[in-house]
């Protein structure tokens, strides 16, 4: 039995659509069952939550390999500890965790990274063989620029001229099934990534040919991003966790060059820039919102 927690997330979705109609049974952990958007013969759903312990037995036992994200957060390393410690009660052999590029518990600059570092260290201290998945920025975030671009043509952000390595959230979760069904992925650390680094300025260039429109990146202030953060809804913390996020790559502190561990792993090549643009083409020129679920903003 394999279990995917955070199966409602854009990663943990791709996960268990990757692993639908596979000879090996899976369960999904989900706080919302009609929320899934996946299902097939070999997958069971156990509806629980994470901060109980009665759903996390339920969604632990009998469990060979188990896939681990949650919502970025300053809880993050409660949450995963509570996981691992179900996991390692339940005999659970194999942990693939979500983690992200740059994790590190001792950084100053970014407490998103600490975070990271930290549910990390959680789960190798407990003693159970771990496949870290750390993947860049997820193109499914630049669909928060979905309605500035189609009713101004515009990409708004602090990001400046550096280049950031974009990843496709589903080719993260081909990554993360393929770890969860083959053993000899334990004890490795996979940075992943698409194919190529972009400037802002590239990627609103790329966005107009693929949707036909001038778009152009304006480089904003921090203080102007926060403004509109603000202005999202998001929590204090959760913004100058973000800005904090988006400085460390400006500034190349988080520096990473494309991998091919996509292609290593899944035998597909990750899914270009224009690829997404294409797919999601409605959404941009539309300003139609799409959730950016809680595994994977910040990434």
């Amino acid at each position: 039995m394999l279990l995917v927690t955070g199966a409602t997330g854009n990663v943990g979705r791709a996960v268990l659509a990757e692993l639908a109609h596979k000879p090996v049974p899976v369960r999904a952990l989900v706080r919302d069952a009609s929320r899934l958007g996946v299902a097939a013969e070999n997958i069971e759903i156990s509806t629980g939550d994470i901060f109980d312990d009665a759903s996390l037995r339920r969604a632990f036992e009998g469990v060979e390999a188990a896939f681990l994200a949650s919502a970025f957060s300053p809880r993050m390393a409660e949450l995963h500890l509570r996981c691992v410690m179900a996991a390692k009660a339940a005999g659970v052999s194999r942990i693939v965790q979500l983690s992200g590029v740059g994790a590190d518990k001792h950084v100053c600059c970014a407490r998103a990274l600490q975070w990271l570092g930290q549910i990390e260290n959680t789960t190798q201290e407990a003693g159970i063989r771990v496949t870290h998945l750390r993947p860049t920025f997820f193109m499914q975030n630049l669909l928060r620029f979905a309605s500035s671009i189609a009713q101004q043509g515009v990409i708004a952000g602090p990001f400046r001229s550096s280049k950031w390595t974009f990843v496709d959230a589903r080719d993260v979760g081909a990554v993360g099934a393929q770890a969860l069904l083959n053993p000899t992925h334990a004890g490795q650390a996979y940075t992943v990534t698409g194919n190529e680094s972009l400037t802002y300025q590239e990627v609103a260039e790329r966005l107009s040919k693929v949707l036909g429109k001038t778009i152009r990146y304006t480089d904003i202030t921090a203080n102007e991003a926060r403004g509109r953060l603000q202005a999202s809804g998001a929590s204090p913390v959760m913004i100058e966790a973000t800005l904090e996020m988006w400085d460390a790559c400006a500034s190349k502190l988080i520096n990473v060059a494309p991998t091919n561990v996509v292609k290593e792993i899944t035998g597909k090549e990750p899914r270009t820039l224009e690829e997404f643009a294409t797919e999601y083409k409605t959404l941009f020129l539309e300003g139609a919102p799409f959730a950016l679920e809680s595994d994977e903003v910040m990434r």
